[in-house]
């Protein structure tokens, strides 16, 4: 009987590091879509030039579109590692992917507060070059929208079916 007992523990605490990993990797993914490329993208976008000229966004603006892209990325990001180390159909997964589905609701408005998808940038003896996204953005967060309908329908069912799943998770 013990000899069982050590496999299973073994067998466990691999699945543990192996979600650890898992999560840690989506982590990472998460940092590099969330953060870095929307934050090297308006830093582009702040030093491009147009026939010689600088087309400069306003400090401000600028400052605004960096606060709520990092903050909601790092959340976005903390809670990427939690939802995808937990184990598949848990209760915590649930939680944490639903959660993580409506902070990626509001990274996405947070774009349309920041002033990120009204670009105006005035060019000295050219004219105003105008970048605008917000219906972009709008059908983005229509299908999260859809999305956070369908985690919320995985959680409860992850409720309901508790015991279940955790019969069928020990005869692996």
């Amino acid at each position: 009987m013990s000899v069982m007992k050590e496999k299973i523990k073994k067998k466990m605490e691999n699945a543990r590091i192996k979600n650890m990993v898992r999560g840690a990797i989506f982590a990472g993914i998460y940092i590099l879509i969330t953060i870095i490329i929307p934050f090297m993208t308006f830093s582009w976008i702040m030093r491009l030039e147009v026939e010689g000229l600088d087309l400069e966004l306003y400090e401000e603006q600028y400052a605004q579109i960096l606060f709520f892209v990092i903050a909601f990325g790092l959340l976005i990001s903390g809670t990427a590692f939690f939802g995808y180390s937990a184990p598949a159909q848990s209760i915590r997964r649930g939680i944490f992917s639903l959660i993580q589905i409506i902070l990626n609701l509001f990274y996405l408005w947070s774009y349309k507060f920041s002033g990120a998808l009204e670009i105006e940038v005035i060019i000295v003896d050219l004219g105003i070059v105008e970048i605008n996204l917000q219906q972009l953005i709008l059908t983005y967060i229509g299908i999260y929208f859809l999305t956070v309908i369908l985690k919320a329908y995985d959680l409860i069912d992850f409720i309901i079916n508790r015991d279940k799943i955790k019969f069928e998770r020990g005869q692996k």
